[in-house]
């Protein structure tokens, strides 16, 4: 192999790696299906369960900060939803 297609290939491996999360998924369904059908257990195995590797790996710290955050947001959604529904009564 010449330098010319070793760059090629690691361009290509930069795009679409090899063993690619989509890969991955695909094999993780798969494996679902097959845990589902042969009746061993009583649900299936959830993907992130089957995946080989997180492919979003995070620190503790990041997933407190994450789950901190989208508590935050659904607080605040709740507060304004609550505050339209007040408002509207008051119209009434």
């Amino acid at each position: 192999m010449g330098i010319d297609e070793l760059r090629e290939w690691q361009a290509f491996d930069r795009v679409n790696p090899i063993g690619d999360y989509r890969t991955d998924l695909n094999f993780a369904a798969l494996m679902q299906q097959i845990a589902a059908w042969s009746g061993h257990c009583k649900e299936a195995p959830s993907l992130k369960d089957l995946l080989v590797i997180d492919p979003f790996p995070r620190t503790n710290e990041q997933r407190a900060i994450e789950t901190a955050k989208a508590d935050a947001e659904r607080s605040q959604a709740y507060t304004e939803s609550l505050i339209a529904t007040l408002k509207r009564r008051a119209k009434k």
